[in-house]
């Protein structure tokens, strides 16, 4: 067995070839790394001799990760405590939730089995989300019914009253579903030959009369291009910490969390970019660019925000916390209600039907992700031929669509998407900018 004093990093645990050696950092931690598998372990012996616990698999956990697991494990074992019947405990508790084999036991250890391999580490809320979906769409149907007795017409009934109206909504429900039969068969919980939640099988026969492939969709009600100029001369008419960070989304193209959750040192004013971290952004793959180039006026509404004792948090409330989506919202409908009482009309998107004879009123994301889209390819403006349109995807963090997904072509377009930006603010501020001028 080869073993070595020096801290590894994490770039030399991929030099490794295969066997085990200790990494450093933390004492008895090790990586066995094998072409199948590897695993970080921890190494300590006690009165009864030397134990291997096993800490997570490797690259889905980190280095730093298994030190700071192999660090807590080192201070629970000086405590005093038995760290291997405290994971024996915990194993014998999951197999006996399994032993009750009814759906929702099964569906909890599950989620179980996911936490113990980090399964959501990139993704704050995904247990939470799963769980909720789950208790709220799922359990009260089939919760209580043995797993192997679960046939694809429950699943049906289960989908079909929200298919339509919650679509994406049942459709997390039933990835939830069908990944809860795929580990319960994998791990021979479930004797079941075919998935129920599978939409390949019977339950895509019986989701037939929904016509799945052709469900309605509806958009984020977005403010119509050539009204974005007045929107912004609107807006500043409110002195809030809220309007500044929707003109702040919609000067980025930015997603609402991102922009909510943005801190004061993720900037870099004097080259004029923004890095969103990785924990912000809906696409969570690894080493993408997720620069975004600020263009005047989003310098101008940055430097013009008080700052909170205390907080990092650049859009804060007054205790110095995020807003929460929610807060955004309501300020675009308080502009929607003083517009409403002016003109009658409001700030509305008209090409989105009404609902319950209520018209579309405008949204962030909407206003923010495709008005923004929709002016850099506008012809009208000679906006389709004066810009790279693959350089406006970049502006948007969206993942390149060649079949490589940028293997290939790595450049990051940085001046084409300074330039886009740029002009967005100079239209966003055009009315604002003439009657300051007037």
């Amino acid at each position: 067995m080869s073993r070595t004093a020096k801290a590894l990093t994490a770039l030399d645990l991929k030099r490794l070839k295969e066997g085990t050696i200790a990494v450093g950092g933390v004492s008895g931690l090790y990586l066995r790394k094998r072409n199948t598998q590897s695993n970080f372990f921890l190494r300590f012996t006690d009165a009864n001799g030397r134990h291997d616990v096993f800490l997570g698999k490797y690259p889905d956990m980190s280095l730093a990760k298994a030190r700071e697991e192999a660090s807590a494990l080192r201070n629970r074992i000086a405590e005093g405590v038995d760290v291997l019947q405290e994971r024996q405990q915990k194993k014998l508790a999951i197999r006996e939730s399994c032993h009750q084999s009814t759906f929702e036991a099964i569906a909890k250890a599950w989620i179980q089995g996911r936490i113990e391999i980090n399964y959501w580490k990139n993704d704050a809320k995904g247990e939470a989300r799963a769980l909720s979906i789950l208790k709220m769409y799922v359990f009260p149907y089939i919760g209580k019914i043995d797993i192997n007795k679960v046939k694809a017409e429950n699943v049906y009934k289960l989908l079909s009253p929200i298919w339509t109206t919650k679509h994406s909504t049942a459709t997390k429900a039933k990835t939830y579903i069908y990944s809860v039969f795929r580990w319960a068969i994998a791990k021979k919980i479930c004797s079941l030959h075919e998935n129920p939640g599978d939409i390949r099988g019977s339950l895509g026969v019986l989701m037939e009369s929904f016509k799945t492939h052709e469900h309605i969709s509806r958009h984020h009600a977005a403010c119509p291009v050539d009204e974005i100029p007045r929107f912004f001369a609107d807006s500043e008419r409110y002195d809030s910490m809220s309007a500044r960070a929707c003109e702040f989304a919609i000067l980025t193209g930015c997603r609402s969390k991102a922009v909510r959750s943005a801190t004061w040192d993720k900037f870099d004013l004097e080259n004029r970019v923004w890095t969103i971290p990785v924990e912000h952004d809906k696409i969570k793959t690894k080493g993408r660019d997720r620069r975004i180039f600020l263009s005047d006026q989003a310098i101008e509404v940055l430097k013009a925000l008080p700052k909170h004792r205390g907080s990092k948090v650049v859009f804060h409330s007054s205790t110095g916390r995020c807003f929460s989506d929610s807060t955004l919202t309501m300020f675009l409908r308080g502009m929607h209600e003083a517009r409403f009482v002016e003109d009658g009309r409001g700030w509305i998107d008209p090409d989105e039907p009404k609902t319950n004879g209520n018209p579309a009123v405008i949204t962030l994301h909407g206003t923010a992700r495709a008005t923004f889209r929709t002016w850099a390819k506008d012809d009208e403006l000679g906006n389709n031929r004066r810009f790279d349109q693959e350089a406006v995807e970049m502006c948007l963090l969206h993942a390149r669509r060649d079949m490589y997904k940028g293997a290939y072509d790595r450049s990051r377009l940085v001046n084409e998407r300074r330039e886009i930006m740029k002009a967005w603010g100079e239209y966003c501020f055009s009315t604002r900018n003439s009657a300051k001028n007037a």
